[in-house]
């Protein structure tokens, strides 16, 4: 009887103390528990609880986000992954319309521009370009439907062949030089007749523009990515015919609004809003990467083949001239009401972005924003293989903050309030195994050292679970996360 009632006292001296029915939920913060309703199966609790968690889930699914203006900011992969999906893979256009894109409609993303690889690279040796091929990665991902159907008049099919074409005409690359526009499309395997009318001549336009224009007739010698000529092809359509590489080295205000405009352009009619995929400068750089024992590795193509064993110390982006800071991204951040900074490659992705002069101080001055990272999930070779503070041990979350807290001008000081990071726990041992014969292991997510630097921390199931079932892939959702 005493016991019954020393349980009835605590029991009273709980529930007095504010807990209520989230409790039921094991995760550490409110929005860790928020998210948790949202993207987990909550059914296995009670009716009363289950029918509860389901009335918030249709709360937060019902809430208007058309006016939410969001600026992403980021590389390739990571980046055109949570926009709207991998516009590089294969079984994208199985899913073309989805993450963010179609949750905000008012989406912007800001691209890093440093990358001097694979086509990119062979393109600049004859354009005096910035780098397009995360720019032209970010812009197919960023296809939107509603834009497709409302420019051209299509259902919902119409919209998904449409993207269909555009995934093959984008991403088809060549090593020996095309005859002629005909036999590269052809080649490529796009359904050209899925096209509009004017969309196709658009394209069209944009093809035979590389074999009649005399800047860009060289770029057909070298291996090239088709997506990549098709927007230096829409640049080079706003500069005048007579101008030639040496001449715009030193027109770099004749690039940079051939290329503002000529994005635009594409954009327009690929469905996407004019203006809202940017490069972060259209100023010529380079990337330098300098590890701890002093080595000094020049281009971002060559330090991501570094295998030094030593961490990466500082990084450098050597401009070809003062910077331009581009006043269009600039309104885009003043205006932000989310501003995230997407998973990606740990120096040759944000980092860049934020050392052109003033863009962090702009993020800075926008105090009304919520501001998140997204933390990436794997360990990558030659930049966070090794922690600089700690050679010994694993790469932690932590060690990411710090990175970027020692390579942005100003330090991560209120770029940054939350972190995202996965939730591995649901992930099958033999999975991560397998990662790590493949040398391949995740960044350790340390809560407590995240709070200890200042910052919030959200580990959420916002992996894959259809790449995770189909190919033992682990990799951000873009619904999940969303």
């Amino acid at each position: 009887m005493a016991g019954g009632h020393q349980l009835k006292s605590q029991l009273q001296f709980l529930t007095s103390q504010g807990f209520s029915v989230l409790d039921v939920l094991p995760d550490a913060s409110l929005a860790e528990k928020i998210v948790s309703i949202v993207l987990d199966n909550t059914a296995a609790f009670s009716p009363p609880i289950s029918t509860l968690f389901a009335n918030l889930r249709r709360q937060i699914d019902e809430l208007d986000t058309s006016t939410t203006k969001v600026v992403v900011f980021g590389g390739g992969t990571g980046l055109s992954n949570i926009i709207g999906g991998d516009s590089r893979r294969r079984d994208w256009v199985r899913n073309p319309f989805t993450g963010l894109k179609q949750v905000f409609p008012q989406l912007a993303s800001v691209v890093c521009v440093t990358d001097d690889g694979g086509s990119t690279g062979e393109l600049q040796k004859d354009l005096p370009l910035i780098a397009l091929g995360d720019l032209r990665h970010v812009l197919l991902a960023s296809v939107r439907r509603d834009h497709l159907r409302r420019s051209y008049d299509l259902d919902r099919i119409g919209a998904r062949r449409c993207a269909a074409v555009l995934h093959a005409l984008f991403n088809y690359r060549f090593i020996s030089r095309p005859e002629s526009a005909e036999q590269m499309v052809r080649e490529s395997g796009a359904i050209v007749a899925d096209l509009p009318a004017e969309l196709r001549r658009v394209l069209d336009d944009l093809t035979q523009r590389l074999f009649t224009d005399p800047r860009l007739i060289p770029t057909l010698e070298r291996p090239q990515c088709l997506g990549n000529l098709l927007v230096a092809a829409a640049i080079y359509k706003q500069i005048d015919p007579a101008l030639g590489a040496s001449e715009l080295l030193a027109s770099h205000q004749v690039v940079r609004t051939a290329t503002i405009r000529g994005l635009a352009e594409l954009a327009g009619t690929l469905g996407v809003q004019p203006n809202t995929v940017l490069p972060c400068t259209t100023t010529l750089s380079q990337l330098q990467m300098l590890y701890s024992n002093g080595v000094m590795v020049t281009s971002e193509d060559k330090s991501s083949k570094a295998r030094r064993g030593y961490p990466v110390d500082r990084v450098v982006v050597d401009f070809s001239r003062t910077p331009f800071l581009q006043p269009e991204v600039v309104q885009l951040v003043q205006r932000a009401d989310i501003i995230l900074f997407a998973p990606g490659s740990l120096y040759t992705s944000i980092i860049p972005i934020l050392q052109v002069p003033g863009l962090a101080e702009a993020i800075r001055r926008n105090t009304s924003a919520l501001k998140v990272l997204v933390a990436n999930i794997w360990v990558q070779k030659g930049e966070t293989d090794v922690a600089r503070d700690a050679p010994d041990r694993k790469f932690y979350v932590s060690d990411l903050i710090r990175a970027y807290h020692r390579n942005i001008p100003g330090g991560v000081n209120a770029l940054f309030s939350h972190v995202i990071t996965l939730d591995l726990s649901d992930i099958p041992g033999s999975i991560l195994q397998r990662y790590a014969l493949e040398e391949k292991e995740p960044i350790i997510f340390d809560r407590n050292r995240i709070r200890a630097l200042g910052f919030a921390a959200v580990e959420a199931k916002v992996f894959a679970e259809e790449q995770l079932r189909q190919r033992g892939a682990i990799q951000h959702d873009p619904d999940a996360l969303a």
